[in-house]
């Protein structure tokens, strides 16, 4: 796991220590690591059929660090959540290595072609979500995909594509679509 590993290589913590005294180190000095956590709580909880207290866990995530996430948003794992401000809401799926800066956006659409629908999007593989940007609606953003600051995405974005703008548009990243044979 992305939060077990680099402590480690960067000798911020001893290779001896308990996996207790590991977990301390991480909720106390690593700002992005709580957020996850207690995600990773809510969704327990929620899976096992407490829903109020999985919600309350998502209050507690939103008053506390700033970072609103829904009873049915999923991940595979990795996720990495750089500062607070952040809504996932909506059935919505997160894959592996994702990352999200501040003040993103996931989740539910409503327009004039999809009134109000509940699904939220599928994120692919080791996608980079920019600071201020919204994926909105049921989209699907393939393995690999840049999304920069302030993008606005209601569209698929395919993998190995950077997407930018108002309403986002997408492009090949350099040397990726090539690499990949697409």
């Amino acid at each position: 796991d992305l939060y077990l590993t680099w402590p480690l290589i960067f000798d911020l913590v001893k290779k001896d220590r308990s996996r207790w005294a590991h977990f301390c180190y991480l909720f106390f000095t690593v700002h992005s690591f709580p957020p996850v956590f207690l995600y990773r709580v809510q969704t327990f909880l929620y899976e096992s059929g407490f829903h109020r207290s999985a919600t309350a866990v998502s209050r507690i995530n939103h008053f506390v660090f700033g970072v609103t996430i829904g009873n049915h948003v999923r991940t595979t794992g990795g996720l990495l959540i750089a500062h607070g401000h952040v809504v996932l809401d909506g059935f919505t799926f997160l894959g592996d290595r994702v990352h999200i800066n501040p003040f993103v956006t996931l989740g539910l659409g409503n327009s004039e072609q999809h009134p109000f629908e509940l699904w939220g999007p599928v994120i692919g593989n080791d996608v980079n979500i920019g600071t201020g940007a919204k994926i909105l609606g049921k989209v699907h953003v393939g393995d690999g995909v840049k999304i920069g600051a302030n993008a606005v995405v209601v569209s698929d974005i395919p993998a190995h594509h950077t997407a930018v703008g108002v309403p986002a548009r997408s492009f090949p990243t350099a040397g990726k679509a090539a690499d990949q044979g697409g």
